[in-house]
């Protein structure tokens, strides 16, 4: 008979008494292990631990050695010397099994509290990062509704003198602004669209304020650089350009509203320069720069740098955005 006086092992190693003996014992004392281990972490923890009741987690622990000691008081003292192991030299009695039913699940104990507690805060993480991307979706959602709804009603007010003037430029304005419509509610749903498009819809809404003024409208607008690969984005932008028609100076033809967008390699320049109109009071003014400061933070944190100054008489912002 093998005890753990006498050792498994000698000179050679025996197959036969590995597969015979110590391999069906292990097995039983790694399944009584298992079954103690997943009766604590499936039932005692939840149904005790975790709603607050440790005093009768405490006894439901104690309940279960004392059932389980039956368990390992057999396996001791009668199944294991059948097969020819003796893990004790001495008889057993109850106690001393439920001794060993501790010492052999002390650790369970503990890994099924460590994995417990684990598990929670794992599934906390990932409730709360849902919970932040929905909150993220919804904010963003909120400040793109926010964008346009002054310059749309302004844009349409100008097309509506223009049809009562029966313009030839009404057919054309419209065209602009079906194309501006067709980007805001389509396009502009995506989290990132190609920078050409945006460009595209910053060239219309141009087009469209110096339709509204009849020609009187100075803005010069110019790319340099290669933005075929470049995603943006959409309606980053403009806010920075309806803020220069609504408090600039745009009919000075020696001073127009200047926009620059240079591209080097995945950078973004942005840069806009306007006069300053003295006469143009509007208490809603920095809703709009509030807006886009947000929503620049929310989609490119610590990716890009925006200044805004005032020098003299003029209105200058530069933007960079890293679009990697």
């Amino acid at each position: 008979m093998v005890s753990l006086g006498t050792g498994v092992l000698g000179t050679s190693f025996d197959w036969n008494l590995f597969s015979r003996i110590v391999l069906p014992v292990k097995f039983l004392q790694i399944g009584c292990s298992v079954l103690f281990f997943y009766t604590n972490y499936l039932f005692l923890i939840p149904i005790f631990l975790k709603k607050g009741n440790l005093v009768k987690y405490l006894i439901a622990i104690i309940v279960t050695l004392v059932i389980f000691s039956p368990i390992y008081y057999y396996l001791e003292q009668h199944l294991y010397p059948l097969i020819g192991w003796k893990s004790y030299e001495l008889d057993l009695n109850f106690w001393f099994a439920l001794m060993i039913t501790l010492s052999a699940n002390f650790v369970n104990i503990f890994l099924g509290l460590l994995l417990s507690y684990l598990m929670d805060w794992r599934t906390m993480s990932v409730q709360k990062e849902l919970v932040e991307k929905e909150q993220f979706k919804t904010e963003l959602a909120f400040l793109k509704s926010q964008i346009n709804p002054h310059y749309l009603f302004n844009t349409i007010n100008d097309i509506y003198a223009l049809t009562q003037q029966q313009s030839p430029q009404a057919p054309n304005a419209l065209l602009k602004l079906s194309e501006l419509l067709r980007y805001m509610l389509r396009e502009s749903d995506d989290q990132f669209v190609p920078l050409s498009k945006e460009i595209l819809y910053l060239e219309n809404v141009i087009e469209l304020q110096k339709i509204g003024q009849k020609g009187a409208s100075f803005v010069s607008f110019e790319v340099i650089g290669d933005i075929s690969e470049l995603k943006l984005a959409p309606l980053i932008l403009i806010n920075f350009v309806e803020n220069a028609f609504k408090h600039g100076i745009f009919n000075d033809r020696e001073k127009p509203i200047t926009l620059l967008i240079i591209v080097d390699k995945h950078r973004l320049n942005f840069q806009i320069i306007n006069q300053i109109n003295q006469f143009k009071k509007d208490k809603t003014g920095g809703i709009g720069l509030t807006n886009v400061k947000r929503r620049l933070s929310l989609i490119y944190p610590e990716k890009h740098s925006l200044t805004i100054n005032q020098l003299n008489n003029e209105f200058i912002v530069n933007l960079t955005i890293d679009l990697l």
